[in-house]
């Protein structure tokens, strides 16, 4: 997961800095961290390009899942039709015709509720992921915002990234 390896660097970087004393911050290259951030803003789309597959992995497994219910359901209506000759006969047909859509339903619901617990799962992982990743980048972004700016220029520009970043940040 390429994401997770470059927060990974980033706190490598970050540790490797050098500590200003008694401050608790740190010394970093604003290029270099920016080259950070860039790249996981290349490496989230495949994150999100996952759980997309998560879906249509879910939606697939629901369709399959559909049809074969559909298939054990036809099969049990033409063995009851074959069946319906006689009184002894009709009445053995339907009652496994039931026990055979009995059956269909619940292999079915099993099967949807397999593919959900699946899906939700790898969602949740990914969820986890993500929001593990956005707390690392909102802790970066309010140690820089606090580091002190060298000169008025710093500060306007300083100034005028957090309504940049906000404004990215409601796309």
């Amino acid at each position: 997961m390429e994401f997770m390896t470059l927060i990974e660097e980033m706190e490598k970087i970050i540790e490797k800095s050098p500590h200003i004393p008694l401050t608790g911050r740190v010394f970093l290259d604003g290029d270099l961290f920016l080259d950070y951030l860039d790249r996981l803003r290349t490496a989230l789309p495949e994150e999100v390009r996952q759980a997309q597959w998560i879906r249509q992995e879910k939606e697939r497994l629901l369709e399959e899942a559909r049809l074969k219910a559909q298939s054990l359901l036809a099969e049990a209506e033409k063995r009851a039709e074959m069946m319906a000759g006689e009184n002894e006969l009709v009445r053995k047909a339907r009652a496994q015709a039931s026990e055979i859509m009995a059956r269909a339903q619940r292999l079915a619901e099993e099967m949807k509720a397999g593919a959900l617990s699946y899906a939700d799962g790898l969602l949740g992982q990914l969820e986890a992921s993500l929001n593990q990743a956005l707390t690392q980048v909102r802790q970066g972004r309010q140690e820089l915002q606090a580091y002190p700016a060298g000169g008025s220029a710093g500060r306007e520009a300083a100034a005028a990234t957090p309504e940049k970043t906000e404004t990215q940040e409601r796309r």
